[in-house]
């Protein structure tokens, strides 16, 4: 049976078609080229950014992107996520990409993409940025009427690998918020608050800010939004290597290895590596002949 509907007129066109539209969807998640071709501006941008570098964007995105993404956001129940009830923060957070939605995760994985962390080296002139794999502490947020995230400094060190975190981009999903009802980003230039920005966390709106001892932020008032609203995001951080943990670590070692290997290797060694060349070269020309 099924020979005979592979063989069947269009059978090829609605195997294919689901993967197909899937990566359409995923070449409009991010327009790259805009971006690139604005890197300039929005690096004057960032600089400019007060009380510290930040640059917020709207509509950067398309609409149709993160409504998905808002419309497949997991429910509080059930989902595996990790809870914060502290004194200091009431949220929720995915465990970066367990249990995150395949559109979401392709999202994010495009955020971490080489041409998105390009544009961001230039953005913020962070040259050795890069992507941590597992998204530790990343992924989608969420936070519901009376949470709350009192005013920190992000911590740096990568639990598990040899990265340093230098910065933050934050991705909102939230149609139609009220600002009355709190949960506005507010970055803070010294301890007392004298001088901030809040940045609303409206719908299709994107907030860039370094992670540095200095760059205090956070959303410190409980929200008041009704039972049913939530303020969602979707988070990204990144990184520089850690030379000292990289330095520290150990290189390869080899033992003698055995007797013909050792004679292998010597020959090798006084042979010119043209020699080599030139048989690969011939090798190639008689796999075409």
């Amino acid at each position: 049976m099924g020979a005979v509907a592979a063989t069947m007129p269009g059978a090829a066109a609605l195997e294919t078609r689901p993967a197909a539209d899937f990566d359409a969807a995923v070449a409009r998640m991010v327009p790259f080229a805009r971006l690139a071709a604005d890197r300039a501006a929005l690096r004057d941008r960032y600089l400019a950014g007060q009380p510290y570098h930040n640059l917020v964007l709207d509509s950067v995105f398309e609409d149709a992107v993160l409504d998905r993404i808002a419309a497949e956001f997991p429910k509080e129940t059930p989902r595996d996520w990790i809870g914060y009830d502290t004194r200091d923060e009431i949220k929720r957070t995915s465990r970066g990409l367990i249990g995150v939605p395949p559109y979401a995760q392709a999202f994010l994985w495009q955020l971490c993409s080489e041409p998105f962390l390009e544009i961001l080296r230039d953005v913020t002139g962070i040259e050795d940025l890069v992507a941590d794999p597992i998204f530790h502490g990343g992924g989608l947020h969420e936070t519901f009427r009376g949470g709350w995230l009192n005013i920190h400094a992000d911590w740096t060190q990568h639990p598990h690998l040899p990265l340093v975190r230098r910065l933050n981009l934050i991705v909102y999903l939230n149609r139609d918020w009220d600002e009355a009802w709190g949960g506005g980003l507010e970055l803070w230039g010294d301890k007392e608050g004298t001088a901030k920005t809040v940045i609303a966390p409206h719908f299709n709106r994107a907030a860039l800010f370094p992670t540095t001892a200095e760059t205090l932020h956070g959303f410190p008032d409980p929200m008041t939004c009704p039972q049913g609203r939530s303020r969602k995001s979707v988070s990204v951080f990144y990184w520089a290597p850690d030379r000292d943990a990289i330095d520290r670590g150990a290189p390869i070692t080899f033992l003698p290895g055995k007797k013909l290997t050792r004679t292998k290797a010597f020959v090798r060694s006084l042979v010119p590596p043209i020699a080599f060349q030139m048989r690969d070269m011939a090798s190639r020309i008689l796999k075409k002949a």
